[in-house]
């Protein structure tokens, strides 16, 4: 039996509502959030509706995930000769989204959660750390009120990367809404998708102004006007705005979040309670945490262990696998400060350093990842659970 393990999650969601929604904007002939025939201001209504379910004061839609997460950073003054404190354990999006603006990413090991490791974030701290960019990592919020302790006795901004962790909460707040700022991710894989686009939360006037008018060409507008350049407080900037039609497939989606939640926590749940806790190491959460149930993953005590465990699942048809081929800090453009430019900006106007995460770079090797993907069965869980307990029995 092949059993599906696709990250596709608010993908397998999109029906008549999303096709009869862009089917409307369609036939408005009106795709630009600012300007069209008969205007349907599908963008304000997706911006309206994701303020109440995130219960902040301002959100901006923009053009994807990592533009969401340049926005914050660019919002909170995080430029050339910044430091950014971040995990080397996500995908390299997040870390670009840094160098574009300037700034540079100093690497911080992880915890046993798999995200970022307070203690860690404490000892990383210098001259010129600027601020911490803090990534939910599939699904699981960080240690956030450690991290905003922290943050706020050495003054610094907190950046959310919520691409992967869309509804989770920590003591009942959503993630992404706890630092100054969140960005979040519409891309296919994510919780709610409109294939690509993101948008950026903050309950901050001042970082939604400034980063609407970055995300606009650096102009000033108001309503659906044209912008303008000449008030003394434009900016130049770069076009990072979304589509109507995104914005009107995001919405449907929004409306079926809780449908999506509650399904992945069904299925996670009864993977869970009919495995043997003391032979499978599951991925520990921080305390008080709500989980995104995207995937579910096994740490093993070597990495040899860990390979045979794939090997034997996938020799079923039950497609665990290593998260990643490598930490993003080993990356071309880390190791040897490789960039667009033969001048090698931003490396060459920031003290960017390299430094060792020995945690992440163990830990990753020996967890095993499977996506729990939307299309899931009862009889495909049932067949995991199967294989789990004759791979428990026999090794």
């Amino acid at each position: 039996m092949i059993i599906p393990n696709d990250p596709f999650i608010g993908t397998h969601y999109i029906g008549r509502e999303e096709v009869k929604a862009a089917k409307k904007v369609l036939k408005s002939k009106s795709l630009f959030r600012y300007q069209g025939p008969k205007l349907l201001y599908k963008t304000d209504e997706f911006e309206s509706n994701m303020k109440k379910y995130l219960s902040v004061k301002y959100v901006l839609a923009c053009s994807n995930g990592g533009s969401a997460i340049k926005l914050c950073c660019i919002a909170n003054g995080v430029g050339p000769g910044d430091e950014v404190l971040m995990s080397p354990f996500t995908f390299i999006a997040s870390a670009n989204s840094v160098l574009a603006c300037g700034a540079v990413p100093k690497f911080v090991d992880i915890d046993e959660t798999m995200n970022i490791n307070p203690d860690e974030i404490e000892k990383n701290i210098g001259p010129n750390t600027k601020a911490i960019l803090v990534i939910h990592m599939q699904g699981q919020p960080c240690d956030m009120p450690k991290i905003m302790k922290i943050a706020k006795k050495n003054k610094l901004i907190v950046i959310e990367d919520t691409a992967q962790a869309f509804g989770a909460e920590i003591n009942g707040k959503k993630a992404g809404t706890i630092g100054d700022c969140g960005a979040f991710s519409l891309q296919a894989g994510k919780t709610i998708t409109s294939g690509e686009g993101g948008f950026l939360a903050t309950n901050n006037k001042k970082i939604y102004e400034f980063a609407k008018m970055y995300h606009d060409n650096g102009g000033f507008r108001v309503g659906c006007n044209y912008p303008i350049w000449e008030n003394k407080k434009t900016i130049f900037g770069e076009n990072f705005k979304i589509t109507e039609l995104q914005s009107a497939i995001a919405n449907e989606q929004l409306k079926k979040i809780d449908m999506i939640l509650k399904h992945q926590k069904n299925n996670y749940n009864y993977l869970i309670n009919k495995i043997d806790k003391e032979f499978y190491t599951i991925r520990p959460c921080v305390s008080n945490s709500k989980l995104v149930y995207s995937n579910i993953a096994f740490e093993f005590h070597t990495q040899n262990e860990c390979n045979q465990f794939i090997k034997y699942m996938n020799t079923y048809g039950i497609g665990f696998n290593i998260y990643c081929n490598n930490l993003i800090n080993q990356y071309d453009t880390f190791k040897y400060k490789t960039s667009w430019h033969n001048s090698k900006f931003p490396y060459n106007i920031s003290k960017y350093q390299q430094t060792k995460c020995p945690k992440a770079e163990s830990l990753f090797k020996r967890v095993a990842w499977f996506s729990l993907s939307a299309s899931l069965k009862k009889k495909h869980l049932k067949y995991i659970i199967q294989k789990l307990e004759e791979y428990k029995n026999e090794f």
